[in-house]
């Protein structure tokens, strides 16, 4: 059920553009609620001035307005500690180790463990894949001309132009994607913060020699922490 309020919430908050009070009047849902649920969807400063001369209430877009401004104070300190972060990377030495590590933690995590052949990835972050993408092509020697793709969508989604983004961002080529599985939309069905943007893609090798050599890396890399 919540599931359900807060995918209504949020069509309602990004397609829509209504304010808090307003979604809390059609969904019931606290104050408190929304602005978990959506503080990551803020109103423009332009919707914020057409709400004020349809007569909203100026308390209303003062907090609209101090939202906002929370949000990108957030951001700047976030943006702050990145950078930290970035140069504290740089300094690392043996970045490559570092690399093949994060690509097994990676694979680990987010991986294709039971098939014996099926070496793959299922994720909603375009980043992520680019990131297995070049470490598969560094450390399992698999060619991105090689991969194939496979994209999972909503029927309410612009398909042709969610397959161009995933070929754009990820360097693939339309005859590597398998063909693109539509899935109906339901209330509930994003499970996953932003999940619905671009849907979620799947790439994959297939080969049983390079997912042995895979799995036995992943095995010597558990085992040597927990030994």
């Amino acid at each position: 059920m919540l599931a359900q309020l807060r995918e209504k919430a949020t069509r309602l908050r990004t397609e829509k553009e209504l304010s808090y009070s307003e979604i809390k009047k059609r969904l019931g849902v606290p104050k408190s609620t929304l602005s978990y649920w959506l503080r990551d969807f803020p109103l423009s400063e332009k919707r914020l001035l057409e709400l004020r001369r349809k007569g909203w209430k100026k308390g209303e877009a003062a907090r609209e307005r101090f939202r906002n401004t929370m949000r990108q104070k957030r951001e700047k300190k976030f943006s702050k500690i990145y950078r930290k972060q970035k140069s504290l990377m740089r300094s690392m030495k043996n970045k490559k180790d570092i690399s093949y590590i994060a690509g097994l933690m990676l694979y680990l995590g987010e991986g294709n463990k039971k098939d014996n052949y099926i070496i793959s990835i299922s994720n909603t972050d375009p980043n992520l894949q680019r990131f297995f993408i070049r470490w598969s092509a560094e450390y399992l020697e698999i060619s991105k001309e090689k991969l194939k793709a496979q994209l999972h969508l909503y029927e309410n989604m612009d398909i042709e132009k969610e397959q161009k983004f995933w070929q754009n961002i990820l360097g693939l080529k339309r005859s590597q994607f398998y063909k693109t599985q539509i899935r109906k939309f339901r209330e509930g069905s994003f499970s996953y913060r932003e999940s619905f943007r671009h849907g979620t893609c799947q790439v994959r090798f297939d080969s049983g020699e390079k997912k042995m050599k895979l799995m036995a890396a992943l095995r010597a890399f558990v085992d040597s922490y927990v030994a």
